[in-house]
């Protein structure tokens, strides 16, 4: 079942096109609403249009709406068949043996079999890149706690979403194979070097910033900090992405999205996902009660103490504050897609807290070097300012 919210009851799947600044002046001009499958950068849509007729649905006749998606290439439509609405996923497919597709329709398919609420798949064709899903509105988890003003609703609010991780993690591992991962299928050293230490150095240090070098201390932290967060090996899996963005809410009950990245590695890393989200500041009261909350909901299947869950937790909190200010620079300001480039002061603000506590201990150098930037005017104006597109980096 779904982890029942008491929230007004609505929808949840992809806020339509608020990343992209619909207007009624858009909807006025009709480039919202087509009577046929619309084209969209290259696809091929002719494709798209014969696979839905071999799956016998009415969309054809009915509304095509063009949906805001995630930070990934894909595209997202709601089509409507009478009075009712479905959403449609068109990924074109990439050369890899096993692609993001497979991941969607494998990993989708393992969740909702297990019993982790995720939006119902009704049609899927890997191969050709085409799922429809059940349409669960446009409600996220994020449109309802940017109007919590209290900490203790949002701490409630919270408290629903941190059980429903919990029964994420206890419950996605059962049976959850290895080959339907994508893009690696453990969170390993390796992997959190690359693709989250090294993409904060190359998108947000040398690309945001305009800093080609960093000093030989923060380059060893870096490599220490890696295999200190990428040292599970035990056969618990996590989302990798589990923030209020990816948490739709529908008829009063709470559904995960983009579950693609799923893989073998500290659940701690969800965890911290969450709290520290920069979307959504929540406060350190709020924060620490959740982490308590989950340890003592989760405690039964962690299989480690309190000690070592939090060394474990910040460690992982670090790497994901450097994977999401990269991913902000990097989706935002080269890739141009709006709604990441004002959420980067948030993001270095969590940064700097979790530097000059108990995780940053270990790390000296990437500490000095962070605090070191903070005081810099230059650098500070650059992070105030990081919405300005044309604002120049360095």
């Amino acid at each position: 079942m779904a982890s029942r919210m008491a929230v007004p009851r609505g929808t949840g799947f992809l806020d339509p096109l608020r990343a992209n600044g619909a207007s009624k002046e858009g909807k006025r001009r009709g480039w919202l609403v087509s009577q046929k499958v619309p084209a969209r950068d290259g696809l091929d849509m002719d494709a798209v249009s014969e696979l839905l007729k071999e799956w016998g649905t009415g969309f054809l006749s009915g509304r095509w709406v063009p949906l805001a998606g995630d930070g990934s290439d894909r595209r997202f439509f709601r089509c409507f068949d009478g009075n009712r609405s479905y959403v449609v996923l068109v990924s074109p497919r990439k050369k890899e043996p096993v692609d993001e597709n497979d991941a969607v329709w494998h990993i989708g398919r393992h969740l909702h079999r297990v019993g982790v609420p995720v939006p119902t798949l009704l049609h899927g064709d890997p191969r050709r890149g085409v799922f429809v899903f059940r349409d669960l509105g446009s409600v996220h988890l994020y449109d309802l706690a940017r109007n919590r003003a209290s900490g203790a609703d949002l701490s409630a609010l919270y408290r629903q979403a941190v059980s429903l991780l919990v029964q994420c993690h206890r419950k996605a591992r059962e049976g959850f194979l290895s080959e339907w991962c994508h893009d690696g299928s453990r969170y390993d050293a390796g992997f959190v070097y690359e693709r989250e230490l090294l993409y904060f150095r190359r998108a947000f240090l040398q690309g945001f910033l305009g800093l080609d070098r960093i000093p030989e201390d923060v380059a060893g932290d870096f490599q220490r900090l890696a295999e200190k967060a990428g040292e599970d090996r035990g056969t618990l899996v996590f989302h990798r992405d589990f923030q209020s963005r990816n948490l739709m809410v529908c008829d009063g009950s709470l559904y995960i999205i983009d579950f693609q990245g799923m893989r073998f590695g500290p659940p701690e890393y969800d965890l911290a996902a969450l709290l520290l989200d920069p979307y959504v500041m929540l406060p350190l009261a709020v924060r620490d009660d959740l982490l308590r909350f989950y340890r003592h909901q989760a405690e039964h299947f962690l299989g480690r103490g309190e000690q070592p869950f939090m060394a474990r937790f910040g460690a992982v909190a670090l790497c994901r504050c450097f994977q999401c200010l990269a991913a902000f620079a990097f989706l935002g300001g080269v890739k141009e897609k709006p709604g990441f480039l004002e959420h980067i002061p948030g993001g270095w603000i969590r940064l700097q807290e979790l530097l000059n506590g108990p995780a940053g201990s270990d790390f000296p150098g990437l500490r000095r070097y962070v605090n070191r930037l903070a005081a810099d005017p230059k650098t500070t104006a650059r992070i105030r300012d990081a919405h300005r597109k044309n604002f120049p980096p360095g």
